[in-house]
């Protein structure tokens, strides 16, 4: 059986809750997920993460946590 491939998508971090490996997003449509940045994943440039756009992968199992694989910019 193949396996599935990732969702992805766009959010806006809403919470730090570790800062520089859990935060809180939440996507246009109101919906709120957990997303865990990995040791190696990218660090932010900037100081306060809230706010800032993020690209996001989701697993097609588990929809309330995903990785956070990008800081967007904002004028995107």
């Amino acid at each position: 059986m193949p396996e599935r491939p990732p969702i992805q998508a766009i959010g806006r971090v809403a919470e730090t809750l570790e800062p520089g490996r859990l935060y809180r997003v939440e996507m246009a449509n109101g919906y709120a997920a957990y997303a865990v940045l990995s040791k190696l994943g990218p660090r932010p440039e900037i100081g306060e993460a809230v706010g800032h756009r993020v690209g996001l992968e989701f697993s097609p199992f588990d929809m309330s946590r995903c990785h956070l694989v990008s800081w967007l910019p904002e004028d995107a």
